[in-house]
């Protein structure tokens, strides 16, 4: 069983396709301290057989979902906000599988909450859930390749687009 000493509140954690490594990365504007700052958006890299936190990636911005496509590459959703700490437009993060060096990178929807890549990694869902939208982007080059508007109501009252099961 995996326990970080840290408070990470995260909607998923991917595992690595051999399955020695497991990510997170924690929303970090959830946790603000005592004094109102909130700790550096980090993505975890976690050993899987030790337990233990390996590594940790710094982030552009908060992250939430983290999804990694079966060629290890990790594609994480981060979700900015501004001062007051309304969503701004989000991003998708690819990252490499060794050494988690950044290959591409493509706006999507306000508060990405979802990934999910096709089985050849050729496409990546990304649900946005405050914006409604689910963006399909070409991860190889960030190229966005359509927008589907899902639940693009009033982002106050609506739940959006949320959540995503891929069939092939």
């Amino acid at each position: 069983m995996l326990h970080l000493t840290e408070r990470t509140l995260t909607e998923e954690i991917a595992v690595s396709p051999d399955g020695r490594r497991a990510y997170a990365a924690g929303m970090a504007l959830h946790h603000r301290t005592a004094g109102g700052s909130a700790p550096p958006p980090t993505l975890l890299v976690v050993d899987t057989a030790t337990h233990e936190v390996v590594a940790r990636e710094p982030l552009a911005a908060p992250g939430c979902p983290v999804h990694v496509a079966a060629d290890g590459r990790v594609l994480v959703g981060l979700a900015p906000t501004d001062a007051g700490g309304a969503p701004l437009d989000g991003r998708l993060t690819v990252l490499a599988a060794d050494g988690l060096a950044p290959l591409a990178g493509a706006p999507v929807g306000q508060v990405p909450i979802t990934i999910r890549t096709t089985p050849d990694g050729t496409r990546a869902f990304v649900a946005g859930l405050r914006s409604g939208t689910v963006h399909v982007v070409n991860p190889a080059d960030g190229c966005v390749i359509t927008v589907l508007d899902v639940d693009p109501g009033d982002p106050d009252t609506t739940q959006g687009a949320h959540g995503i099961a891929y069939l092939p």
